[in-house]
């Protein structure tokens, strides 16, 4: 087995360092003429990539998502039924 050139392994580590961050630098730049479209779908590809990756919930995490949600939706359902009965009153 050969032994890496330490001197040529630190040399290729901080050129890819650079490339890294000249190209950070170069989105960011690019970002700034990015229509609102443009914007969205990157982010959209970012959360599809993010929750591709992510690991799955739990069986707890799963309830209290769940729970959550119900909990969205019903005090949805109540303001919906105020908001009902007030526009009756006016």
């Amino acid at each position: 087995m050969k032994k890496i050139d330490g001197e040529l392994y630190r040399k290729a580590y901080e050129s890819l360092r650079q490339w890294s961050e000249a190209k950070v630098i170069e989105r960011v730049r690019i970002a700034e003429h990015l229509s609102p479209a443009e914007r969205w779908q990157r982010y959209a590809g970012l959360w599809a990539f993010a929750v591709k990756i992510s690991p799955p919930q739990s069986e707890w995490q799963q309830a209290q998502t769940a729970g959550a949600w119900e909990e969205y939706y019903d005090r949805i359902q109540k303001f919906e039924a105020w908001r009902r009965l007030r526009r009756k009153r006016t």
